[in-house]
């Protein structure tokens, strides 16, 4: 093996969904960095895996680390990284690093695995030819939410969450484009693995969905449409659809209309 530093992935749930690769490679590094010495710890010994150091790396460790790996990959030593589970770097720490290595013309090497995305993916059930975006972890202001999600345009949305914010990232996509269509990924590979595949209908009639563990969301997105003029059919149809209190909510993200313009059409064709 060449001297430099190694991206490792290691399983998301179900240990035997680690490589032999990653085995060998991890066997063989004389130091593995780890976002938790303790959780690693318990895989490593799983695989009879006796590294010489496990230390502890966060993005927050950057500044007083980086130099001095650089130093020790110079010296000729292996060094892995590996997240608490899955490919590392994707919402992880270790994109600084990898920066500043490739900066510095250190040999760098991916040891592809398991990926809570790619498992998500395969099990959404999108069936179309939109783009796909990965947004990581959404903001946790709900108005920031959405601004997040103005900018995107017609796409296949991948995401992670918590349970804390689960329904609040259900809700707000919903009252953006409530034509879409969502499917919830829970404890992808593990024991009890859960899969929920829902509409705006459907969500209202389950909410508030209640899970725990780790999730991985994904949405047929189909953007916030913005139209000049409103038909008045559309608006007495979408009334009758989501109810009067709920109209304006999403009428003002989904058509970019204001409170008063909104209530002035609804009026003309009551009038009418």
């Amino acid at each position: 093996m060449k001297f430099g530093l190694y991206l490792v992935a290691t399983p998301i749930g179900n240990l035997e969904d680690i490589t032999l690769r990653a085995i060998s490679v991890l066997k063989n590094s004389d130091i593995i960095l780890c976002e938790n010495t303790r959780h690693s710890l318990n895989l490593l010994r799983h695989f009879n895996i006796n590294a010489p150091i496990i230390e502890k790396y966060t993005d927050h460790d950057f500044e007083k680390k980086h130099k001095h790996i650089e130093k020790l990959i110079n010296s000729g030593k292996i060094i892995s990284l590996i997240s608490d589970a899955g490919s590392p770097i994707i919402s992880d720490p270790g994109s600084s690093l990898i920066h500043y290595l490739f900066t510095k013309n250190c040999h760098i090497e991916t040891i592809p695995g398991a990926s809570s995305i790619i498992a998500a993916i395969q099990l959404s059930g999108f069936f179309n030819s939109y783009p796909l975006v990965f947004c990581g972890f959404l903001p946790k202001k709900i108005e920031q939410k959405k601004k997040y999600f103005l900018d995107i345009k017609k796409s296949n949305v991948v995401f992670f969450t918590t349970a804390p914010q689960l329904n609040k990232d259900i809700e707000m996509i919903f009252d953006l484009d409530p034509a879409s269509k969502v499917t919830i990924l829970n404890e992808l590979t593990k024991k009890f693995e859960k899969r929920i595949s829902l509409n705006f209908d459907e969500y209202n009639q389950m909410k508030p969905i209640i899970l725990k563990g780790e999730f991985v969301v994904c949405v047929e997105y189909h953007g916030v449409v913005e139209h000049t003029e409103i038909n008045d059919n559309q608006i007495l149809g979408d009334i009758k659809k989501y109810g009067k209190k709920n109209i304006y909510e999403i009428y003002r993200t989904k058509y970019n209309i204001k409170r008063n313009e909104l209530y002035k059409k609804i009026l003309s064709i009551k009038k009418n």
